[in-house]
C-alpha cells in the first residue's frame, strides 16, 4: 500500500514573520512538481501556511519532508523545524479534511482556501506530480468540503480574510464614505477586498503590477501606475496591500517621505476632503500578503495603525458562536468523507489482488474452452465461439459474485482473510 505523510506549517504555529520565509513562488513550485523526488508530490502554499503532501511506496521518514520543504524555501534545517508539524497515514486524511473545509482557518468555514487547494491539486495533476492516492485524497477532501457548504450554513456564517480585513478597517473608521482607499495587488485577495470596498465607499485607488490589470477595474476606480504608488500612499487613509512580491513594496522611509509631502494644501485630487485637518491624520495599513509587502516599522510612525494577517485573528470571535452551532453538522459530514476515503485507501490494495484473482478466473475459462474445443472438431467456428463467450461470460459471473461482491460488502480485514484463503487453495 502506498503510504501517505505530510508536513507543514500554518498560522498556529508560525507568526507571519517565520511563514513569510517559507513562502514558494510559482516558479519553483513547478520546479518542484516536475522534479520530484517522491512517487507523488502536492504543495500547497498560502498566506497561512506553506504544505507538502508526499505519497511513497517506500517508508518515510517525516524529517525527511521537513528537509525537503526548508530546501525548497532555502531556509536552515535547524533554525525552523521546530516550527513544522508533521503527519502520516489516516492523520494525514484528517488534516487535509479540516484544512480543505476551512474548519483549520483564522477564519473557520472561510472559502478561500478551497479554491486555493482546488488550484494547487489541479497544478500538481496537470503536471504529472499526483498520483492514485493523491487523487483520491484532495478529490474526496474537495467533494466532502462542496457538502459541508451546501448542507449547512458554516459558509453563510465564515469570513475569509478580506472580509476580516474590512471588519478591521470599519473598526478603525466608523464611516468610510469620505474616506480614500488604496488597494495596492488585484489578484484574488485584491479583487475580493474591492467587492468589500466598493459597498462602503467610491473614493477607490488601485494598482497592479500590470498596469492594464487595475484599468479593467476602471468603472469601480482610479487605476494607479505601481511605479507611481507613492504619490497615492501618502494621501490615503486605507492602505490594503495584496500583492505577490517576494520583497516589501512599502518601506518605512518612502512611507514618511509619502506622508509629509501630504499636507492639507497639498491634498486635492486624489482625496481632497478625505482626512480631518489634524497634524498626524490616521491611517491604517492593512497588510495581507506573505510574504509582507510592508516593512511592519511603518506602525512606528505617528498616526499609522499596522495590521497584517496574523492581528485578524483578534476579531474572528464575533460570529464564532453562530459557526459553533453549524460547525457539527459540518464535522459529521468531515467524519463521512474520511470514512469512505479511508474505507477506499484501505481497499486499493485489494482490489489490485481482486482483479488479479479475476483475470486469472477469465485466463483459466479460456483455456479450459480451448481443451473442450480440440475435442469437438465437429462444432461448427459459429458455435465455438458462442461456447468460448459462455465461458468467459461465467468466469466474470463468478469473479463478480464471489471477489467484487465480497469487497464490497466487507470490512479490509475480512476481505483480506478470504484472499488468502484463496491463495492457499490454488
Amino acid at each position: 500500500m502506498r503510504k501517505i505523510y505530510m508536513a507543514g506549517m500554518s498560522h498556529k504555529v508560525a507568526e507571519i514573520a517565520i511563514r513569510e520565509k517559507f513562502y514558494i513562488p510559482m516558479d519553483v513550485k513547478t520546479d518542484a512538481l516536475q522534479n520530484s523526488p517522491f512517487d507523488e508530490l502536492l504543495i500547497l502554499a498560502t498566506c497561512n501556511r506553506t504544505e507538502v503532501y508526499v505519497a511513497s511506496d517506500r517508508d518515510l521518514d517525516t524529517a525527511e519532508l521537513v528537509r525537503y520543504v526548508c530546501g525548497l524555501a532555502h531556509q536552515n534545517y535547524d533554525d525552523f523545524a521546530k516550527f513544522f508539524y508533521t503527519k502520516a497515514g489516516e492523520d494525514v486524511v484528517h488534516h487535509v479534511m479540516n484544512v480543505c473545509a476551512g474548519l483549520d482557518s483564522v477564519a473557520m468555514g472561510e472559502d478561500q482556501i478551497l479554491h486555493q487547494i482546488d488550484r494547487a491539486y489541479e497544478t500538481a495533476h496537470q503536471l504529472k506530480a499526483t498520483g492514485n492516492s493523491l487523487n483520491k485524497l484532495f478529490q474526496s477532501a474537495i467533494h466532502t468540503t462542496k457538502r459541508i457548504k451546501t448542507e449547512t450554513n458554516l459558509s453563510k456564517l465564515s469570513c475569509n480574510i478580506p472580509f476580516l480585513a474590512m471588519k478591521q478597517v470599519q473598526k478603525t473608521f466608523d464611516d468610510l464614505e469620505n474616506r480614500t482607499v488604496y488597494i495596492v495587488g488585484l489578484g484574488e485577495m485584491g479583487s475580493l477586498m474591492l467587492k468589500y470596498v466598493q459597498e462602503n465607499t467610491t473614493k477607490i485607488f488601485a494598482s497592479s503590477r500590470t498596469f492594464a490589470n487595475a484599468e479593467k477595474f476602471g468603472d469601480v476606480l482610479t487605476p494607479v501606475r505601481f511605479e507611481d504608488r507613492y504619490c497615492v500612499v501618502g494621501k490615503s487613509d486605507v492602505l490594503i496591500l495584496c500583492s505577490a512580491s517576494q520583497e516589501p513594496i512599502i518601506t518605512k522611509d518612502e512611507f514618511e517621505k509619502a506622508i509629509a509631502l501630504c499636507h492639507p494644501e497639498q491634498r486635492e485630487g486624489v482625496c481632497e476632503g478625505s482626512f480631518a485637518a489634524t497634524a498626524t491624520p490616521k491611517r491604517l495599513v492593512v497588510d495581507l500578503a506573505n510574504p509582507r509587502n510592508a516593512e511592519p516599522s511603518i506602525g512606528d510612525l505617528p498616526g499609522v495603525q499596522y495590521v497584517c494577517v496574523d492581528d485578524l485573528e483578534q476579531i474572528v470571535s464575533e460570529n464564532r458562536r453562530l459557526r459553533m452551532i453549524e460547525l457539527e453538522a459540518a464535522q459529521t459530514i468531515l467524519q463521512q468523507g474520511i470514512e469512505e476515503f479511508m474505507q477506499w485507501y484501505r481497499m486499493d490494495d485489494i482490489a489490485k489482488d481482486i482483479h488479479v484473482f479475476a483475470e486469472k478466473m477469465v485466463a483459466t475459462a479460456n483455456e479450459e474452452v480451448e481443451k473442450l474445443m480440440r475435442s469437438l472438431p465437429e462444432v461448427s467456428d459459429v458455435d465455438k465461439n458462442r461456447i468460448r463467450m459462455m465461458y468467459v461470460r461465467f468466469a466474470k459471473k463468478m469473479a463478480n459474485d464471489y471477489l467484487y461482491k465480497v469487497k464490497d460488502s466487507n470490512a479490509a480485514e475480512d476481505v483480506m482473510t478470504y484472499l488468502k484463503c484463496l491463495r492457499e487453495c490454488n
